[in-house]
């Protein structure tokens, strides 16, 4: 039997590990938990990510000051057919994937894969153009795309200057439907930071850029990367 044999004869549960590893390239217990199966014990949710483990699935990491993160295994990327390394993560990867986690688990919704976003908007891909970090803002009244930006533990200027530079990429862009995206208010960006401090001083020099920016911006603050960045300061 293939690994992709052995991939469907899984339980659903594990099948959607595995997916989850892949999609966001890290899985903590507590944010894939809070993601999929909000009212799985705390334990439980452990012990499917240490089974995977295992059984090479995936692999167990560090994560400092927390529990461990998990990665795709050599067994589950040859199921998938992806080419992944199974080795720890750099840092400023881990702050950037474990931070697009924590905002889609406290949504409770997905972010798209690269394929899945150039699969369902065509008309918003072009080569060159990151499809990535991006989600269906069901919670926006009406319904609009959701763009996520993780903090680096960057000063306050450097992130405001990111985020202009990736909205201005939108308006430059070829695309009539991507431009059209942004004049229209149909893309907000969320800001990912670690503390409630770095939150509000975000949220007020957004808030004074607002016009310039063009786009709603919002700042969301996730204390679970707090020691990542302690461990960049040292």
């Amino acid at each position: 039997m293939t690994a992709a044999d052995d991939y469907a004869a899984l339980p659903e549960r594990g099948r959607q590990l595995i997916d989850d590893a892949y999609r966001y390239a890290l899985l903590t217990a507590d944010a894939v938990r809070r993601l999929r199966w909000p009212d799985l014990a705390p334990d439980a949710a452990r012990k499917a990510l240490a089974r995977a483990a295992d059984d090479g699935w995936l692999a167990r990491h560090p994560l400092p000051g927390q529990e461990s993160y998990f990665v795709l295994g050599g067994r589950g990327a040859a199921a998938l057919g992806v080419r992944r390394s199974p080795h720890p993560l750099g840092h400023q990867a881990v702050v950037e994937h474990y931070g697009i986690l924590l905002a889609a688990a406290a949504r409770g919704c997905d972010v798209f894969t690269e394929d899945e976003f150039r699969g369902r908007f065509p008309d918003l891909s072009q080569p060159g153009f990151s499809a990535k970090n991006f989600f269906p803002d069901a919670a926006a009244d009406p319904p609009r795309l959701g763009l996520l930006v993780v903090d680096h533990d960057k000063l306050t200027s450097r992130l405001v200057g990111k985020v202009r530079r990736r909205v201005g990429g939108l308006l430059a862009t070829d695309r009539p439907a991507l431009r059209r995206l942004v004049l229209d208010g149909d893309i907000a960006v969320h800001v990912v930071t670690a503390t409630e401090g770095k939150r509000a001083n975000l949220a007020a020099a957004f808030a004074a850029k607002q016009q310039p920016l063009g786009v709603p911006v919002s700042v969301e603050a996730h204390p679970e990367l707090e020691p990542l960045f302690l461990v960049k300061r040292r």
